[in-house]
């Protein structure tokens, strides 16, 4: 199909106001590759009739939600059409009774939040930006934050979902009750599966009553021992904090400014949410943790409520690389390892070396209660060639630890320079089955071709 039909056949679906071409689709580029088109469709039905157009004239699309998350992943190997969702963006259904709701997946998470709350109710998924993150977007990435800690991921919180795939068919699957699933649960198959599978159009989750009392305890620690013992003993105890986030001393410093909490330079530190409970079981909780951290060294600390509270936790899911979150994009990457959680200190202290051997700026942040360490590194004063050498042996060393563990390493964000030299995914097992599932998924590979692990 010659490219002046296909564009006229999805002018004809959606309208020609909502598709765009050439130089204004630049704005869509993925790693530096624009698409020749972009498409906007309103409904699901539109999106299958697009597909099918896609597939028809083999086309290369990748579906886009805020475009929050368009950084992870390898470089496409071809960009025809961006099938962009902002218009799929509506709250179908929230069965408030039986805490289930429904939303399309173009929908931003907070404006899912402002509708849940209505109701007093909330989706519990925290990830980066989410005041920009789609619902559908934070699925396809798998993206989470430190609620997961006693809420779990979306995998544990996703109940059924309508699928576009690559040649227009529309599946469904699950339903709009919490246990509803005989043989495969097919809706986890596209979580974290990057759009390779299917546009998520729909998605059915099972939501929770909105917190009333939360609060945190912002601990420093002198040295990382310090902080061990103390996650060790917190999650050794009865306690049921919500969170429980270590920082480095950069990314502590750089969080307490932007929050403006009052903290002395040099020290890390351990924050605990506690909330879900009445404000008396927070405040006990909240009083053990304190004695817990000033017991294993811990000088100080401070408690956070309210706005305070909501800022600081803003802040530690949103935190950029660099200095000041301003270097240049070129010149920073993000990193995500899973480790033991007993090997959470363990997975800072190689990090802290390797950059100090490199002559990286690095800020570290993990989910000490999941074993999810994020590494945000940057080098405002190279050249792109030398970040790009020192986050080559960067990555290396820090994967091979994590591997060491039976853990993994991936990288979230990076310029494309870096992701021609590295794979981005690092090792995957099961790597044949996953290549089995996509051909029959996706015979012609049409969707986000060569961006998932191993190339599919």
């Amino acid at each position: 199909m010659a490219h002046t039909e296909w564009i006229h056949a999805l002018e004809k679906v959606v309208g020609a106001d909502h598709v765009i071409s050439g130089s204004e689709a630049g704005t869509f580029a993925v790693d530096g590759k624009a698409p020749r088109a972009v498409v906007f469709p309103r409904t699901v039905e539109e999106t299958s009739s697009v597909m099918a157009i896609a597939s028809e004239a083999a086309l290369k699309t990748i579906p886009w939600g805020a475009g929050s998350q368009m950084a992870l992943g390898a470089i496409p190997a071809r960009v025809d059409l961006v099938v962009a969702l902002k218009h799929l963006n509506h709250l179908v259904d929230h069965e408030w009774g039986d805490m289930t709701a429904t939303v399309q997946g173009g929908m931003r998470l907070k404006d899912f939040q402002q509708a849940l709350g209505q109701h007093q109710q909330f989706l519990p998924l925290d990830p980066p930006f989410a005041d920009q993150a789609t619902v559908g977007g934070l699925l396809a990435t798998n993206a989470s934050g430190p609620r997961r800690l006693l809420y779990g991921t979306a995998r544990d919180l996703l109940i059924a979902t309508t699928v576009v795939h690559a040649d227009g068919t529309v599946t469904k699957g699950g339903a709009k009750v919490v246990k509803n699933v005989t043989g495969y649960d097919m809706n986890k198959l596209y979580i974290g599966s990057l759009g390779t599978l299917g546009i998520i159009a729909e998605a059915t989750f099972r939501v929770y009553p909105r917190i009333a009392w939360e609060k945190t305890w912002l601990a420093p620690f002198l040295t990382l021992d310090h902080a061990e013992e103390a996650i060790a003993q917190i999650m050794d105890s009865s306690l049921v904090p919500n969170a429980l986030e270590l920082l480095d001393k950069a990314a502590a410093r750089r969080v307490t400014t932007r929050a403006g909490i009052g903290w002395t330079d040099g020290q890390y530190a351990l924050a605990t949410s506690v909330g879900s409970v009445a404000e008396m079981a927070v405040d006990t909780q909240i009083e053990e943790i304190g004695r817990i951290s000033r017991k294993v060294g811990s000088p100080g600390g401070n408690l956070l409520h309210d706005e305070p509270h909501h800022t600081f936790w803003r802040e530690v899911r949103d935190i950029t690389p660099g200095t000041n979150g301003t270097a240049p994009r070129h010149l920073r990457a993000v990193m995500k390892g899973g480790v033991l959680i007993s090997k959470v200190a363990d997975a800072f202290r190689v990090g802290e070396e390797e950059a100090k051997t490199q002559g990286l700026d690095l800020c570290i942040v993990a989910e000490a209660g999941s074993g999810i360490v994020r590494y945000y590194v940057s080098a405002e004063d190279r050249s792109l060639q030398e970040f790009v050498e020192g986050m080559v042996s960067t990555v290396e060393r820090i994967r091979s630890t994590c591997e060491a563990q039976e853990g993994s390493l991936i990288i979230l964000e990076a310029d494309a320079a870096l992701k021609t030299r590295i794979d981005v995914w690092g090792p995957v097992r099961g790597l044949e089955v996953m290549q089995g599932i996509k051909e029959r998924f996706d015979p012609r590979q049409t969707l986000n071709p060569g961006r998932f692990v191993g190339g599919i």
